[in-house]
C-alpha cells in the first residue's frame, strides 16, 4: 500500500518545525494557512488562532528563545483523504532552568493542493503551566472547584 501523500507532508513538516528549519517549514504550508492552539492567550499570547505562513516562523522563533532544545515525536499519525491527525509527544528544555518539559499535543491537519491549510492544536495547558512554574497547583484549586461544581 502505497504511503499516503498528506502524511509525509505533516510528517516533514513537523520535522523542519522541531528542527528550526524556517523556511522548509513553511515551504509545507498553505498561503492562507489558518492555525488555531486552543489555550488560554492571556497566558500564551503567541498562541490562539493566527493567520498566514509567517507564524510558522514567529512560532519556531519563539520556541528557540524559551527553550535550548525542543523534540517531536509522533506517537500517531493517520491520514485520510485532505486531512491528517497526529498525537505528539514534545520534549522541551527550558532555557531559564535547564527544566525539561513533556507535552502531549494533538495536532489536526487540512491540506489544500499539497500544503497544510488548516492547523489545530490541543493540548493539557493545566498540566503545562504546572511544569513551566515547577509547581503542582491541584490543591491550590481542588477546594474552589468543588465549591463551584455543587449544586
Amino acid at each position: 500500500m502505497a504511503e499516503h501523500p498528506h502524511r509525509q507532508c505533516v510528517l516533514d513538516f513537523l520535522d523542519a518545525f522541531y528542527s528550526g528549519d524556517v523556511e522548509r517549514a513553511i515551504s509545507y504550508c498553505d498561503e492562507e494557512l489558518d492555525t488555531v492552539t486552543q489555550a488560554p492567550i492571556d497566558l500564551f499570547p503567541n498562541l490562539g488562532q493566527k493567520h498566514g505562513k509567517s507564524w510558522v516562523g514567529e512560532a519556531i522563533r519563539t520556541q528557540q528563545s524559551r527553550y535550548s532544545s525542543r523534540k517531536c515525536e509522533v506517537k500517531l499519525i493517520a491520514a485520510e483523504a485532505d486531512t491528517v491527525a497526529t498525537i505528539l509527544l514534545l520534549s522541551l528544555r527550558k532555557r531559564s532552568d535547564e527544566r525539561m518539559i513533556h507535552l502531549e499535543t494533538a495536532e489536526f491537519f487540512t491540506m489544500r493542493n499539497g500544503r497544510i491549510h488548516i492547523h489545530r492544536s490541543f493540548f493539557d495547558t493545566f498540566n503545562f503551566v504546572e511544569q513551566v512554574l515547577g509547581t503542582d497547583l491541584t490543591d491550590m484549586f481542588t477546594g474552589k472547584v468543588r465549591d463551584a461544581l455543587r449544586a
